[in-house]
């Protein structure tokens, strides 16, 4: 009894990593079960590749190159950590159900707290790393800003019309407290 629940739960723990990644979405083609295209696929043959063929082949993947894979948005990224949280919490608690009922051994719920644990690590790991990339994205916008309200002040400067101002001749200011002057009347 006890090996048919270990065995259980191996395959429980496969399901939880293995089923994701069978489930990826494709663009397109919605669902798809495996990981290559059907373009993708080659035929196997027995023969042995010549030289003619191999330049053949370099002529195809230099006219044709693959094009390069969108990385995943945020969201999508985000989703995917819940999915999985969520999928590990409840491997975890299934595990803790199935020795509570006595159907297996205290350690059965061993690996899935493990993997839930590892997994709450690196989503703290990714957490500071995500903050650490908002915080440049945001310093280099700020740079760029900086720099573009520089450029156009400079741009302005240079645009400008100077004009030089001519010093007036030098008047005489009344100065009612100076030494050398007199008093009116005295």
């Amino acid at each position: 009894m006890s090996s048919t629940v270990l065995y259980l739960a191996i395959v429980a723990v496969w399901a939880v990593v293995l089923v994701p990644m069978w489930l990826r979405r494709d663009g397109e083609a919605g669902f798809r079960l495996l990981h290559k295209k059907a373009d993708d696929t080659q035929e196997l043959t027995l023969e042995e590749p010549t030289l003619e063929d191999a330049e053949e082949t370099l002529d195809e993947d230099t006219d044709t190159a693959p094009a390069p894979r969108r990385r995943p948005g945020r969201a999508a990224v985000i989703a995917r950590r819940r999915r999985r949280t969520t999928g590990l919490l409840l491997l975890t608690l299934t595990s803790i159900v199935v020795i509570a009922t006595g159907l297996a051994p205290w350690w059965v719920s061993v690996p899935p707290v493990l993997l839930l644990a590892g997994h709450l690590s690196l989503l703290r790991v990714a957490v500071r790393m995500d903050a650490a990339q908002r915080r440049a994205e945001a310093e280099d916008r700020a740079r760029a800003r900086a720099e573009a309200r520089r450029a156009a002040a400079e741009a302005a400067a240079e645009d400008a019309e100077v004009i030089e101002l001519v010093p007036h001749a030098e008047e005489e200011v009344f100065d009612q407290y100076a030494d050398d002057r007199r008093v009116v009347g005295g």
